[in-house]
């Protein structure tokens, strides 16, 4: 020992001891950069936040609150959330995602005053049959330009007569002012019939706004209709996965702040001031600046009169004092039946457009990088946002990336009411679980138009039975899992590994594209083919955890676009809902159908019953006591059951098919008996036609008169001769006969 210190001490002491050399790892490839599709290039551009760092800021416009938010909505702020989620939960990056509520708006000012109206008008139980009538000639004048009718009668003639299919091409509205109409005249038919208010509410609502609108004046009838819709919106939400905002804006709370906004771009030149106390955006100053551009995302729409009026309103009814036919209002004076707030131009309210800039800016700042929405918004708002907000701040840039949402489409039509292809979110929810839904927004690219039609359900409803009897196969080798079996990998294990290895990397190619899910869900359906033929083709041989290393990839990926996925990312929840029950009622059932197949072994045992009972036994344990329980058994070869829980809908068809099975069996089985009894029929005639003699075959005085002496006819009853041919049949009858009688006798 005092040797070996004195060699170490000697051994540090006569030289320094060097580093071996460290070779760095060459990159063999670089990593993609997200790029993101930006509506203010049409270029998909490499995704840089502005903070220089992992914060990204994102406004997103939200829902004006004053009906039920349907699939259109459900297209769009699913879309947003998978790309939200993806931008987070996969690229990393911290994403302050704000997001409003508009609950000023002109389409709630006037659906609140005519709700009031008319729940007003039903209380009061006075049917004025002729004052409908009177609205009903309005509303056709107005919407279906069929003028100088007064009667009932004189309009149901009108509405006959019309070309449907070629004024719906004139105007995509007509069919839903033609419905309405059509409801109006089936109520007047019988005005004391149920129903008759709900009939004729489309036509008669406009009317009692026009004439009492004015005198609506209780600020709570304009604040408890987007209440309501704004906890329905909230709601649906909820249903569809999709994350709460970071921070939500209300617009009815931001009104002092908007009027400071307008002030600042009438301040700095870009803004101004109407007699009637209205104050409006000024497009042509703000266009002519060197600094500026007016309509970044779609400049090919400035002057595009139609979408500029509905960007200003319903209930804008003139624009006097407009500089410009494109100048858009930042305030908006309000008339009698509207709310109200104070400002230095008088009473009014917000216009739509500066909404949504002052909100975004309070909560980000005077710039951001995503802003997003449908692409309908594209314009006139979402450039008039982009403008009034870079007026207000004189910047050149206010939104680094627009991202827009695609349309969607139903069966290749634009959802509409007149089209009655019009589906709320509760009434989606009720046909399709909200995975199914979100399925069908990944196979379709976020920015492209989505065509919500039964052939993209059928691919979903394809692929989630693919992905959950694969992750349910998984579950079921992990927990049959033998430990005779090696856990070195062999050459198929390897290749599968392998092949994950690709597929991870070309899904990272495909999110770094412009978030490409279609191209993903794809891959994933690559992978678990893959994976399946290994299952098949590896057999008792399987490595389990090869296949929980796939399934935990998929469920990963899954889960960060927003489906939920089970703790051990062994697949998701078979289920759209997941129910916790304490572990009394979960494990009860099942322990009590242990108990009762114990009890009946036990019994056949003691009667040394046959063994096909037993048999008979096991298999009405697997194909109906478990069933009950969704646990299927599916019988292996030289191997043991492998057991899988199943969900209520593939249970449902198990059942039909085992009972279309046995209605199969039943049938061949009746028909094999009934054959049976006609062979037994068949039998019992030939024995009781072989008693009788070849000799006396014949004898029937009815037909014949002589015979010789074989018993065969010579002549027929009247005594003609039997002809030569006559004869021969009768001769191979005879024949048989003698077979028969021989064969029996």
């Amino acid at each position: 020992m005092k040797r070996f210190g004195t060699c170490v001490r000697k051994f540090m002491s006569t030289g320094k001891v060097s580093r071996p050399k460290w070779f760095e790892p060459k990159v063999q490839k670089e990593r993609s950069c997200l790029k993101l599709y930006n509506s203010l290039t049409r270029e998909k551009e490499i995704f840089v936040p502005k903070s220089g760092g992992r914060l990204v800021t994102w406004y997103s416009c939200g829902p004006t609150v004053y009906d039920a938010s349907h699939m259109g909505h459900a297209r769009n702020y699913v879309s947003i959330d998978i790309n939200r989620r993806l931008l987070s939960d996969y690229f990393g990056y911290n994403v302050k995602f704000v997001q409003n509520v508009t609950d000023i708006d002109d389409k709630i000012i006037l659906r609140a005053r005519q709700n009031y109206l008319f729940d007003k008008f039903v209380e009061s139980k006075d049917k004025d049959v002729n004052d409908i009538i009177d609205a009903l000639c309005i509303y056709v004048e107005k919407n279906m330009n069929l003028s100088g009718l007064r009667t009932v009668e004189s309009i149901r003639s009108a509405v006959d007569a019309v070309n449907l299919d070629e004024k719906k091409l004139e105007n995509p509205k007509f069919g839903m002012y033609y419905n309405a109409v059509r409801s109006a005249l089936k109520a007047l038919e019988d005005p004391e019939k149920e129903g008759f208010n709900d009939g004729m509410k489309d036509i008669y609502m406009p009317y009692l706004d026009s004439k009492f609108g004015s005198s609506v004046i209780d600020p709570e009838i304009f604040r408890k209709l987007p209440a309501f819709w704004e906890e329905q919106f909230d709601n649906d939400m909820k249903r569809l996965n999709v994350l709460p905002p970071t921070v939500t804006t209300r617009v009815s709370e931001y009104v002092p702040e908007i009027i400071e906004f307008v002030k600042r771009i009438i301040d700095n030149g870009y803004g101004y001031a109407t007699d009637d106390g209205s104050v409006y955006f000024d497009t042509v100053k703000f266009d002519s600046s060197e600094k500026h551009a007016y309509a970044k995302n779609q400049p090919w729409n400035k002057g595009q009169l139609d979408l500029i009026k509905e960007g200003e309103g319903s209930l804008t009814s003139s624009s006097s004092g407009k500089r410009s036919a494109n100048d858009f209002a930042l305030w908006k004076a309000s008339k009698p039946g509207e709310p109200r707030w104070d400002s230095p131009w008088g009473q009014g309210r917000p216009g739509w457009h500066i909404e949504c800039s002052v909100m975004a800016s309070d909560i980000l700042g005077e710039s951001m990088d995503i802003h997003s929405g449908g692409i309908d918004l594209a314009f006139p708002h979402h450039d008039n946002e982009m403008a009034q907000s870079e007026a207000c701040f004189e910047n050149e840039q206010w939104v680094n990336y627009f991202l827009h949402t695609g349309h969607l489409h139903i069966e290749g039509q634009k959802m509409s009411k007149s089209l009655k292809n019009f589906i709320t979110i509760d009434e989606a929810l009720e046909k399709y679980t909200s995975r199914q839904l979100r399925l069908a927004f990944l196979l379709t690219q976020w920015n492209n138009q989505l065509d919500f039609k039964e052939s993209l359900l059928q691919e979903v409803r394809s692929l989630e039975n693919m992905l959950s009897n694969f992750f349910k196969n998984t579950r079921a080798l992990k927990s049959d899992d033998c430990p005779h079996v090696s856990k070195k990998l062999g050459t198929r294990e390897k290749d599968l590994l392998s092949y994950l290895e690709r597929i991870e990397e070309d899904i990272d190619s495909a999110l770094c594209d412009n978030f490409s899910t279609p191209v993903c869900m794809k891959l994933l359906s690559d992978l678990v083919n893959k994976s399946n033929s290994y299952i098949s083709e590896a057999a008792v041989d399987v490595r389990t955890e090869v296949l929980i290393a796939v399934c935990k990839f998929i469920s990963k990926f899954l889960g960060i676009t927003g489906i939920p996925i089970r703790e051990d990312y062994l697949g998701w929840y078979e289920g759209d809902v997941r129910q916790e029950s304490n572990k009394e009622e979960l494990i009860l059932p099942y322990v009590q159908c242990l108990g009762k197949f114990r009890d009946q072994v036990r019994q056949f045992a003691i009667n040394n019953t046959d063994p096909k009972k037993f048999l008979e036994l096991t298999d009405k344990l697997r194909n109906e006591e478990l069933l009950k329980l969704n646990v299927l058994l599916d019988d292996r070869s030289g191997q043991g059951a492998l057991v899988k829980l199943i969900s209520e809908e593939e249970k449902a068809r198990i059942i039909e098919e085992a009972r279309l099975e046995e209605q199969r069996k039943q049938a061949k089985k009746a028909s094999e008996e009934l054959k049976k009894r006609e062979r037994e029929a068949k039998e019992r005639e030939r024995l009781e036609k072989a008693k009788i003699p070849p000799q006396d075959l014949f004898k029937q005085p009815d037909l014949y008169s002589e015979w010789d002496e074989d018993g065969i006819p010579t002549k027929d009853k009247d005594g003609n001769a039997i002809t030569k041919s006559m004869t021969k049949k009768l001769k191979k009858l005879w024949l048989q006969q003698e077979k028969l009688y021989k064969s029996v006798n």
